[in-house]
């Protein structure tokens, strides 16, 4: 007989605490209004910058309360890590603030513009295996070998809620909001969002966009169950988890309202639009949030509020688009 499994809530009060805790590390991104999607759309629209967060994601806000709660109760070495680009970004970012030691793991055709970047911070990469689950296999086994501190790029109740206080920010700066969109790869910041804005505005609408090929939680959504898919074929690296986290999982089904997926090409449109019409470049698994709005997959309220996860886009990939 198998053990219980128990599953960790997110109590608001340790939100807010989370988010003093790490917020003299990070900025507190724009909410801006965009006439041109509220025309589009027919309802007032809103983008939550992320993609202007340190490191260009939302990622370290979870890194960080990860690696700042480790080191209240014991002294560690260094932060190893897998990921598509963006965790892995998170986590160089808190090991350079926090004076720690990174080797991070990546997967070959990770852009040269998230590698770099990590470099940048000081950290050493290794690029192993053709996809995220290779690269989060070999992680393992550099914990064991390093003595480092695993940070998983979203099955961790820490990491959630790190992601969890974008929630914080968007009702600060928006009471009004009554739907959000926000994009999902193995599901840290749409659980995080979710499980945090439902406890302080129930009646807000939460739903996730994934892009067809790589979109585990949509499948485990539907089906009531996790559905690992056998590899990624979207080109949004920054989705690239084949099986959703067991904690991320739970709370999505708990707290989010629906999930739709969207083409690659789609999200392709949508990346030049948001270029041309709004002057914000964001990355695929940023734009499938906007492809899906678009094609008027998502239901919409008076206020709805976009999170633009990520802006890492390789600008030479980003010329194949054109």
């Amino acid at each position: 007989m198998s053990p219980t499994v128990s599953y960790n809530e997110l109590n608001l009060t340790e939100i807010k605490k989370v988010h003093e805790i790490i917020s003299p590390y990070l900025v507190w991104t724009p909410l801006i209004s965009t006439a041109t999607f509220t025309e589009l759309i027919g309802t007032n629209i809103f983008f939550k910058l992320e993609n202007f967060q340190k490191t260009g994601s939302f990622k370290p806000r979870g890194a960080l309360n990860k690696t700042l709660k480790v080191l209240r109760t014991k002294k560690i070495k260094g932060l190893v890590a897998a990921s598509g680009g963006n965790h892995a970004q998170g986590v160089a970012y808190s090991a350079q603030k926090l004076g720690l030691k990174a080797k991070l793991v990546m997967f070959q055709g990770v852009p040269d513009c998230k590698i770099d970047a990590c470099k940048s911070y000081g950290a050493e990469i290794v690029i192993h295996g053709t996809e995220l689950q290779h690269a989060l296999d070999y992680s393992f086994e550099l914990q064991k070998e390093l003595g480092y501190e695993h940070v998983h790029a979203f099955n961790d109740i820490d990491i959630v809620a790190g992601q969890g206080t974008v929630a914080l920010e968007i009702i600060k700066d928006l009471p009004e909001v009554d739907t959000i969109i926000c994009s999902i790869g193995g599901g840290g910041l749409i659980s995080g969002l979710a499980s945090t804005i439902k406890q302080i505005k129930k009646d807000v609408k939460i739903f996730g966009v994934e892009t067809v090929g790589a979109d585990s939680m949509y499948q485990s959504f539907k089906s009531g169950k996790i559905v690992p898919l056998p590899k990624i074929t979207s080109f949004a690296e920054g989705l690239s988890a084949c099986r959703v986290g067991d904690i991320t999982f739970n709370l999505t089904k708990n707290y989010v309202d629906d999930i739709f997926t969207i083409s690659d090409e789609k999200t392709k449109d949508a990346i030049l639009m948001l270029l041309e019409r709004q002057k914000i470049l964001v990355e695929p698994s940023a734009a499938c949030t906007v492809a899906a709005l678009l094609e008027r997959k998502i239901p919409v309220g008076k206020n709805t509020v976009v999170v633009l996860s990520g802006g890492n886009l390789d600008l030479s990939r980003l010329k194949t688009f054109l």
